[in-house]
């Protein structure tokens, strides 16, 4: 199954499935012998902020964004790479390409927002030669942040729903696409998903943040996380730090008891009974991306300041992994079928020094 690029998504991979089942408490098992180092790969643009949906070792889609600053307007090109060599997509004019999500190189999902008089959020699908028209089915009030395919007649969208008369305007919703059509699931409290982890269609989680809409700030906010267990969704309370904005980013589960979330540098970490807080070093305006390779739970880190990059969890402790040499900051990790690991790096910031992107692929590990 193949997550999206929105914040840094994977595949879980049937190795890294059976390597996470001995799993307990946090405690991981033993990875299968590492690859020898990470490959470095050309991107589609210099230059340009990039994101990558891997599709296996070798085939991917991009998403490329060209830096913008104050009322300028960001370029935004779809690509797909097969082999070494790049070639540009270009979807229909209406659609948003903001999340990717699919599990071939004839399966694209592409989720956004753009101002339509029909209404803005889009939903389009392109077959390896053609694009659907606009999927949703809400365009005025469903709007899809995260998303994940885990097979061609099932992807699964987190985000929010809008809601006339609402305070804040806006419900927490997981969409789902059953093949036919997409339905949607909302929440009867204010907030949005952010993003979504499915390992498979009995075991799904989704995070957000809840709004209690009592100061009309950010600092409303909570932490939300919900599971999915295959006949219905349930609230798994994540402790909040009082008087802070607090909005999971990302998560990614190895199974019931091993499932981390990230709120820029606060992680937490869910062993099936507890909630503890495992957090990563960098500043508050840090962002987590979580990976995973041979059953091992990576965190790339992108922050300003000297900070490791690239984290491993190591069982009690996230240790630097400095065999990632390209870039400063971590911007994504995604994980292929294959077992095999990316890292999209970058260094620079656009201003006052060049922004570069880098792109590295980490082999699936030997069996151990």
């Amino acid at each position: 199954m193949t997550r999206s690029t929105s914040h840094g998504r994977r595949v879980a991979s049937v190795l890294a499935t059976a390597a996470a089942a001995a799993v307990g408490l946090g405690l991981v098992a033993s990875p299968a012998s590492a690859a020898t180092g990470w490959d470095s790969l050309t991107v589609p643009v210099a230059n340009h902020r990039t994101s990558v949906l891997p599709v296996d070792g070798q085939n991917l889609f991009a998403r490329t964004q060209s830096i913008c600053f104050d009322e300028c307007t960001p370029t935004v090109r779809l690509w797909q790479k097969t082999g070494d060599t790049y070639k540009q997509l270009v979807p229909p004019a209406e659609a948003a390409p903001d999340v990717m999500a699919g599990t071939a190189t004839d399966d694209l999902w592409v989720f956004g927002t753009r101002w339509a008089s029909t209404g803005s959020h889009r939903i389009h699908h392109y077959n390896g030669s053609t694009w659907s028209a606009n999927l949703s089915p809400d365009p005025k009030g469903l709007e899809v942040a995260d998303a994940e395919a885990v097979a061609r007649n099932s992807v699964w969208g987190a985000g929010s729903v809008r809601v006339e008369g609402a305070p804040t305007g806006w419900y927490p919703a997981v969409s789902h696409w059953d093949g036919q059509g997409w339905k949607t699931t909302k929440f009867d409290f204010e907030g949005t998903f952010d993003a979504i982890d499915v390992r498979s269609e009995n075991d799904i989680w989704a995070v957000g943040y809840r709004d209690r809409n009592v100061t009309h700030t950010e600092r409303d906010y909570q932490p939300l996380a919900m599971h999915y267990d295959g006949t219905g969704w349930r609230e798994v309370p994540v402790p909040e730090t009082p008087d802070s904005m607090y909005i999971l980013r990302d998560v990614i589960s190895n199974g019931p008891n091993d499932v981390w979330v990230a709120s820029g540098k606060r992680v937490s970490h869910w062993n099936g009974s507890v909630w503890t807080r495992h957090d990563v070093s960098g500043e508050s305006g840090a962002g987590v991306s979580f990976g995973s390779h041979g059953g091992q739970v990576h965190a790339g880190v992108n922050s300003f300041g000297n900070h490791p990059k690239l984290l491993r969890w190591n069982g009690t402790a996230w240790t630097p992994d400095t065999t990632l040499t390209k870039g400063t900051d971590v911007d994504q990790l995604a994980e292929a079928g294959d077992g095999s690991l990316y890292a999209v790096t970058s260094s620079g910031d656009g201003v006052f020094s060049p922004f570069t992107p880098h792109l590295s692929r980490l082999a699936p590990p030997t069996a151990g």
